[in-house]
């Protein structure tokens, strides 16, 4: 993490901050609205990235930021941090404990910074440019495995996948696999960058969604794309695999 040295710290430090926030409120039963897309959001959400936002701007002042709870915040638009503060409130509003705090810092667009939180499960994983991968503190890789067959495939829904579009062609990869499970959100990726499991589909996204597997995947060996097998940051579909299954899934969804 000699590379960004500083920022990498600064987004551990935010990730307690947004634990800490986050799990006073987990299992309390609090109030749940929607948002205009028919998302639902809370107040733990809103309290961890106003938080956030507030450790930013002290410690990088001049820096943009992305949130998906209180949108952009213009500033340098070479650096710019991405929060999601509660990726899964789904899961985190049913008292499961899959979901997690993202991280991102992007450079000219590019992320260069990522930490993946699970505050329920107490495990952190996160990356810098050049910096490896890290999870809980010691080096983790993808897996090796470069058969579908051999594999553990993720999605966060079929019935999502199904509506989408890409119900038939998932179908036929997943029933090839080992196994095939529905933890979604950024459990899902976590997994993959953590030599858990071959690979992750998500098949509609935003950009606080995916910014951090943009660099954790590649620092830990393996790949992260869009479906189309572009720039997820700037398209709205993300893919995590060890790389080894990356480019048979991309094929398989295509057509």
């Amino acid at each position: 993490m000699a590379l960004y040295r500083e920022e990498t710290e600064l987004a551990l430090r935010m990730a307690a901050e947004a634990k800490r926030i986050v799990l006073g409120y987990f299992q309390t039963g609090l109030q749940v609205e929607t948002k205009s897309d028919n998302s639902p959001v809370t107040i733990a959400d809103r309290k961890s990235e106003e938080a956030l936002r507030a450790l930013m701007e002290k410690h990088t002042p001049g820096y943009g930021i992305i949130g998906e709870e209180f949108g952009t915040q213009a500033g340098r638009a070479d650096r710019e941090w991405v929060i999601d503060p509660i990726d899964g409130t789904k899961a985190f509003i049913h008292g499961v404990p899959l979901f997690g705090t993202l991280l991102a810092l992007l450079e000219n667009g590019k992320p260069v910074v990522g930490v993946i939180a699970l505050p329920a499960l107490g495990h952190v994983l996160h990356a810098s440019l050049g910096g490896g991968a890290w999870l809980d503190g010691k080096p983790c890789r993808v897996s090796g495995v470069d058969r579908i067959e051999d594999s553990l495939l993720l999605d966060g829904s079929a019935s999502t996948m199904e509506r989408l579009g890409h119900g038939p062609a998932w179908t036929a990869l997943r029933t090839r696999a080992k196994l095939h499970r529905g933890w979604g959100d950024c459990y899902g990726h976590f997994l993959v960058a953590a030599g858990r499991a071959e690979a992750m589909v998500d098949p509609i996204v935003s950009v606080w969604d995916v910014a951090p597997m943009a660099i954790i995947l590649p620092e830990a060996g393996g790949r992260f794309s869009a479906l189309s097998g572009r720039d997820a940051i700037t398209e709205n579909s993300g893919v995590s695999s060890n790389g080894l299954v990356h480019d048979e899934i991309l094929r398989g969804l295509s057509g």
